[in-house]
């Protein structure tokens, strides 16, 4: 298992799943949206679902406005403690290129105006849930999952069906599969035994002797 500078699995997926989604087609399939606070009233609908808060219950928290502590490393504030609106924040991306969601300053997803569709906004809501609700399983020591692994796949699967309907899942799934892109998690290979491997060994030798026999 390949991983980066970060410890973060190798992000192979990437471009499979950017070409997947565009069945989803971002200007045509969903709604767009215009300003950044629609943008938000949409997400926060739903993550406000009951099927997300069960699914997901990690992310459900933390994306809802809350006041956090933080240390400040300048001092300020009693003891150099600090509160900070906490929750999910919407940036507009002016300038930018690309949507994304950053977690350096809170949960903020970035929208550039082509981007407040909802195909990309649950794109990178995604994103967040990966962080907060399956990275955590894989335990301190272990590389974190990859930006578009096949557990952000699975995710994306799951609320697309939730929240835009079973065809437009159905619709992705087949995309995906079709982009070669994982999105179910990978059995675990078989470790076998040394009696097993000498029984294995002994059937290939047969059946390499008959073949050989046949072949005669």
């Amino acid at each position: 298992m390949k991983t980066n500078r970060f410890g973060r699995v190798r992000d192979s997926q990437r471009s499979k799943v950017y070409a997947a989604e565009k069945v989803l087609g971002h200007h045509t399939l969903g709604t767009q949206y215009t300003t950044v606070d629609d943008c938000y009233d949409y997400l926060m609908s739903v993550i406000n679902r009951k099927t997300f808060q069960r699914w997901f219950p990690s992310t459900f928290q933390a994306l809802q406005p809350h006041t956090g502590m933080v240390l400040n490393i300048f001092g300020t504030g009693r003891d150099g403690i600090v509160h900070v609106d906490r929750g999910l924040k919407i940036r507009p991306g002016q300038g930018a290129r690309n949507a994304f969601a950053s977690f350096d300053d809170g949960e903020t997803i970035t929208l550039p105006l082509w981007a407040r569709n909802e195909p990309v906004m649950l794109h990178e809501l995604c994103h967040l849930i990966v962080r907060h609700d399956y990275r955590p399983r894989y335990g301190s020591g272990s590389p974190k999952p990859a930006a578009h692994g096949w557990e952000f796949c699975h995710v994306y699967l799951k609320v697309v069906g939730n929240v835009m309907g079973p065809e437009a899942r159905e619709l992705l799934k087949a995309s995906l599969k079709e982009h070669r892109v994982k999105f179910n998690k990978p059995r675990k290979k078989r470790v076998y035994t040394e009696d097993e491997l000498q029984i294995l060994r002994a059937r290939m030798a047969v059946a390499r002797a008959a073949k050989k026999g046949y072949q005669q």
